[in-house]
């Protein structure tokens, strides 16, 4: 083979890669359809945690799309489900939570029966729970006690999405306006263009980036300390079902309950 030939083929293997590695492409992590049960998911420390609808629940390496069975079927009526500090916080339908230890895998109940039962955002920060109810107003939860406080006042009834960053709690509404939250006294301000975020159907957040994809099936990045958005690659995203954090990366479980990893940067 000539040098000239060799040269032609390196070129070619380099834009490859160059194209697989731009914002917004993605590949399949482990057998497609592995994932096709799962009824809610969480992210933490690298890992994707997920419940199937038998209440069995799975841990995920994302790095090798293995996964592992951590429970048979104790989270059959999970609904809600988020992740933090070796902890998965969890709703059930009849409004009660739990907390699991992921390190000794021991599951109870935190609080008095069905006190969450109104909840319609949820979010972890700072070791405390934060949910919006139904009624507009904005708690904090102490997840070791399930003592839980009213910040603020209720003007949070329209809340579609609650992420935590930056110290601060964001969300976006129904009008598709995105807010930034103080944790201890509620006070809120717009941030961003109004209205921008108004076909929002999914999101999750890693530090200050916040990632969500539309209904039109693209995906954004936006600057949640400024409000500021741009649209990574084409709009693939449309049988999308769950967008998770990891570590650095952000992954997807589709509609046919395939996983995915996405490029971001």
């Amino acid at each position: 083979m000539n040098r000239k030939l060799i040269l032609l083929l390196l070129a070619a293997t380099f834009s490859i890669h160059s194209i697989n590695a731009q914002p917004g492409t993605w590949r399949q992590l482990g057998q497609a359809g592995v994932w096709g049960h799962t009824v809610c998911a969480a992210s933490f420390n690298g890992m994707l945690y997920s419940v199937e609808s038998s209440g069995a629940l799975y841990k995920s390496n994302p790095a090798t799309g293995v996964y592992t069975t951590l429970d048979k079927g104790n989270y059959i009526n999970t609904i809600f489900m988020t992740a933090a500090n070796n902890y998965l916080i969890s709703i059930e339908k009849d409004g009660s939570l739990y907390k699991t230890d992921l390190v000794a895998m021991k599951w109870n109940r935190v609080g008095n029966t069905g006190e969450w039962a109104n909840t319609i955002a949820a979010t972890l920060a700072n070791g405390k729970l934060y949910t919006v109810e139904s009624s507009g107003v904005l708690f904090v939860t102490d997840i070791n006690t399930g003592v839980w406080t009213e910040v603020g006042k209720p003007e949070f009834a329209h809340t579609k999405f609650l992420f935590a960053a930056n110290s601060y709690l964001y969300s976006i509404e129904e009008d598709g306006s995105l807010y930034v939250i103080s944790p201890t006294d509620g006070s809120w301000k717009q941030v961003g263009e109004a209205g921008a975020w108004a076909n929002t159907v999914t999101g999750t957040n890693i530090g200050d980036k916040l990632y969500t994809i539309e209904s039109n099936g693209a995906l954004y990045e936006t600057t949640l300390s400024m409000g500021t958005w741009k649209q990574l690659g084409n709009p693939e995203f449309g049988h999308t079902r769950f967008l998770l954090a990891g570590l650095s990366k952000i992954y997807t479980i589709e509609e046919d309950g395939t996983l995915y990893e996405v490029n971001t940067h």
